[in-house]
């Protein structure tokens, strides 16, 4: 019920302002190449998980491609958008003690669609007019795997955190997202921008990358999910005790998602003339001004 209303709250106010002005509603397309990187609880930077920008990782850095399509009204656009990334966690990136000692990692295959709204605040300034914001909400599907003599193996079967020891469920392979951002277009011709685009993925998952809580007792998962459970729960040298902390459940996992976007306009007529911007009350007294100096 909560991730419904989600839904329906987003799609209901996620609409804002389309890059250029447009007399007719018209279509677009986007193709989208950039970069991912994971806040979660794997690697990251010199402190305990701070999920924010100090923890980013530039060697967990991964391609994300996408495409995407807008339908833009005068001064409103709503669009849909498919995206593919790998997010990367590893702890052996980190320069935390408590991370590197853990010695976990994770490559997360994910696929995002969603649905997002456009706006331009500052329409009237020349320099931040090409400026936008988006906001929406959409859906992911995720598959965690973790490296074992040169095989990559599904983590969520697995339940490294001993989730179906007392016969629980493991967590889902989908989940909501909320992705937000800004970004800056630089136009290319009448009915194509370059747009520069960096966005924000909140999600309502801890498991972006299979660490959440707690160390599970190795030897009942051993007999519960089989050795390679066993040997992927826990990594280190230190053999930790069941209960003892692996991840930290206070903040759920997000990623952000950074690169250019090439997008092309269909339909709809385009003018950057002042003429055609200005409001009917001040075209009229344009009309008469004009006509008083032709009668002169």
């Amino acid at each position: 019920m909560r991730r419904l209303m989600i839904l329906s709250l987003a799609v209901g106010v996620g609409i804002g302002g389309f890059g250029q002005t447009f007399h007719k509603n018209s279509w677009s397309y986007n193709l989208f190449l950039g970069g991912s990187n994971l806040l979660g609880d794997l690697g990251g930077g010199s402190t305990d998980g701070t999920y924010g920008p100090k923890d980013i990782d530039i060697k967990a850095v991964r391609p994300a491609i996408g495409i995407g399509t807008s339908y833009n009204m005068r001064g409103l656009s709503l669009g849909t958008n498919l995206l593919y990334t790998r997010l990367i966690g590893n702890d052996d990136f980190s320069q935390s003690e408590s991370r590197s000692v853990r010695n976990l990692s994770v490559r997360t295959d994910l696929v995002e669609l969603n649905i997002v709204g456009e706006i331009k605040p500052f329409g009237s300034t020349p320099v931040l007019k090409r400026m936008y914001f988006t906001a929406g909400v959409g859906g992911i599907f995720y598959q965690p795997k973790a490296e074992l003599n040169d095989e990559w193996i599904k983590l969520r079967p697995l339940g490294t955190e001993g989730q179906f020891i007392n016969g629980t469920k493991s967590y889902s392979k989908f989940d909501v997202v909320i992705p937000y951002g800004v970004g800056y277009k630089f136009p290319l011709g009448e009915s194509m921008t370059l747009n520069l685009d960096l966005g924000i993925r909140k999600t309502y998952t801890d498991y972006l990358d299979d660490v959440s809580t707690v160390y599970a007792d190795n030897a009942t998962l051993l007999e519960v999910s089989g050795a390679n459970a066993a040997l992927l729960a826990d990594r280190s040298s230190l053999s930790y005790a069941e209960g003892s902390q692996r991840g930290g459940a206070d903040n759920d996992d997000s990623y952000f998602i950074v690169g250019l976007k090439l997008e092309k306009t269909i339909g709809g007529k385009q003018t950057s003339c002042f003429y055609d911007d200005v409001p009917n009350a001040r075209k009229r007294r344009i009309r008469k001004h004009q006509r008083g100096m032709f009668s002169r």
